[in-house]
C-alpha cells in the first residue's frame, strides 16, 4: 500500500482528568476521620443540620452543635458504625 491509501491507525482516548471529589457523597467512619484531619468539617445524614458537625480544634476532636458551642466529642457506637457522613463547607 502507498501512503495515500493507508488508513491512520487508531488512537486510544485521553483519559479524562480528575475531577474534584464532590462534597455530597457518603462515607463511613473512618473515611469521614481522614477528612476531619485534613482540616474539613464533617455531619451526618441522620442529624439533618448542617449546624451540627464534627471537626478538630486545636487538636481535639470537637462537635460544634446548634446552640454554637464545640464540645469535645465523645465517640459512640452509631458514629462508628455508620456509612452517611458527608463532608460540608
Amino acid at each position: 500500500m502507498n501512503e495515500e491509501t493507508q488508513t491512520p491507525l487508531p488512537t486510544s482516548p485521553l483519559p479524562k482528568s480528575p475531577q474534584p471529589v464532590e462534597a455530597d457523597y457518603s462515607m463511613d467512619f473512618p473515611q469521614a476521620i481522614k477528612e476531619v484531619i485534613n482540616g474539613k468539617k464533617i455531619t451526618r445524614e441522620e442529624w439533618e443540620n448542617k449546624n451540627i458537625y464534627g471537626f478538630l480544634n486545636k487538636d481535639i476532636l470537637s462537635l460544634h452543635k446548634e446552640d454554637n458551642i464545640n464540645y469535645q466529642w465523645i465517640i459512640n457506637d452509631g458514629d462508628l458504625i455508620a456509612d452517611d457522613w458527608k463532608v460540608i463547607n
